[in-house]
């Protein structure tokens, strides 16, 4: 796989599934009277450019096993044989609730919608024109040092010649203590657009401990199916927990 990432890329300004660094989330909110500031950049390149952002995102503990989530982008456009665009993306917001949490059995489960406000320019490929809702279930068992992450979504887009989608994603992670732990998911999506095809891909990473209350987060990956679309993909963030 051939690719370029500069450090300050960030979030894709379509609407996102996202469990930093893999697009499979998990169902553990940041605890209550907790935050966790991520920085993030991801680029995806196609046949027909790249796009990409720059994003700052906030993971709030606001109350028992619930998480507020913001994110702000600032998105970027590069087709191919057109100009390059860059500006404010969509901004995002979401609420996290874990419903069910078993740690004897390894087992847990929670709901993740969220709400992607059309504040980016539609018109220079910067966002998608109308709000989107995203409306997930993201299921977690873990024993060990091993978790599988589960879960499907619905996203909810009313934007001009797009089209209601679905994603669904399988996550595999191992850890070895607090310090470094590798994953790799496979995920599909159906189409979220007329005339664009539903499309497969995978993604493998890392989560590296760097100093206290420090992560690096890194993954990469592409199609499996129609890699038009997605011939690579990356990602690249720093955590802050507080």
């Amino acid at each position: 796989m051939r690719c370029l990432v500069p450090l300050a890329l960030g979030i894709a300004c379509s609407a996102a599934v996202a469990g930093p660094p893999f697009l499979t989330d998990d169902p553990e909110p940041v605890d209550m009277n907790h935050a966790e500031i991520n920085l993030i950049g991801q680029q995806t390149r196609s046949s027909g450019g790249r796009s990409g952002s720059a994003s700052g995102e906030l993971n709030l503990g606001c109350a028992a096993e619930t998480q507020c989530h913001v994110a702000v982008p600032i998105a970027f456009d590069r087709p191919v044989g057109g100009p390059s665009q860059a500006g404010l993306g969509d901004i995002e917001l979401g609420v996290k609730f874990r419903f069910l949490d078993r740690p004897d059995d390894g087992w847990a489960a929670a709901i993740y919608p969220t709400l992607d406000l059309p504040t980016g320019d539609a018109g220079r490929g910067l966002g998608n024109g109308r709000a989107q809702l995203l409306l997930p279930l993201w299921v977690q068992r873990s024993f060990g040092g091993w978790s599988w992450d589960a879960g499907v979504a619905r996203l909810i887009n009313r934007a001009s010649d797009a089209r209601d989608s679905w994603f669904a994603g399988l996550l595999a992670q191992r850890s070895f203590g607090d310090a470094l732990s590798f994953g790799a998911e496979v995920f599909r999506r159906t189409s979220t657009a007329a005339g664009e095809p539903s499309a497969a891909g995978f993604n493998a990473g890392a989560i590296v401990k760097v100093a206290p209350n420090q992560n690096l987060l890194v993954s990469a990956g592409r199609g499996l199916t129609h890699v038009e679309t997605n011939r690579c993909s990356m990602f690249l963030a720093y955590q802050l927990e507080l």
